[in-house]
């Protein structure tokens, strides 16, 4: 089942095992947060957002204005399916916690990319990405989000970082972390940022660690683990 936009809804299982108890960390906010009202006013999961990004941090502190008023008026580049789609939601906004962080393999503090179209909210710790101008942000791993936010596992992990989302993966691989369900695009590879071939590397391992396909939707790729 899809969740979400056509630009940033993810594909699911139809038995998808989540519930209030569930916990999903959902890396890449954007101006599109439609999968993770879907997945809260469904399941009653508790969502942590996690986007650094001026423009996400923006257009979340927006839409919880919008559904207090419902008057469903954002600042930023709202996709044409986006209202029709949230607006019939009641989301509990207690359980959603916003992480203004990026994630990385590690601690650290990074330069953040912006593209040189002002009007676009992606940005990329990675060199090379986009554009020269940049923010600073810190940065944890994986890991080190958990640690900070008292938690054992993670349920569904959904990461839209632009890049980062390699070495982020390794890096829980190597922690032994493993999310029940994983949503990833790959945009060191979508991008044509990956001369060393590691998006492949990194499916392999996932494959390798017991995760199995659900969907690929041009390397938007759902995995959910088997073992």
């Amino acid at each position: 089942m899809k969740l979400g936009t056509n630009y940033g809804g993810w594909e699911l299982p139809n038995d998808v095992r989540l519930d209030s108890q569930s916990i999903v960390y959902s890396g890449g906010v954007g101006e599109d947060i439609s999968f993770d009202l879907l997945l809260q006013d469904k399941y009653d999961c508790q969502i942590f957002l996690i986007d650094p990004t001026k423009k996400a941090i923006t257009h979340f502190d927006e839409i919880k204005k919008a559904y207090a008023s419902q008057q469903f008026l954002f600042s930023g580049s709202i996709q044409p399916d986006y209202l029709p789609i949230i607006q019939p939601l009641r989301p509990n906004f207690d359980k959603f916690t916003y992480l203004p962080l990026g994630i990385w393999h590690k601690k650290d503090v990074l330069s953040f990319y912006r593209q040189d179209n002002n009007e676009y909210v992606s940005q990329s710790i990675i060199p090379g990405m986009f554009g020269a101008t940049y923010d600073t942000v810190p940065v944890l791993s994986i890991k080190e989000f958990m640690t900070k936010l008292g938690h054992t596992h993670i349920d569904l992990l959904k990461l839209d970082i632009e890049g980062a989302e390699v070495q982020s993966l390794q890096q829980m691989i190597i922690d032994k972390i493993y999310p029940t369900y994983l949503c990833i695009e790959f945009d060191l590879l979508l991008k044509n940022k990956d001369p060393k071939d590691e998006t492949r590397q990194i499916i392999q391992r996932l494959l390798h660690v017991g995760y199995q396909i659900v969907v690929n939707n041009h390397l938007n790729i759902t995995f959910q683990l088997v073992k």
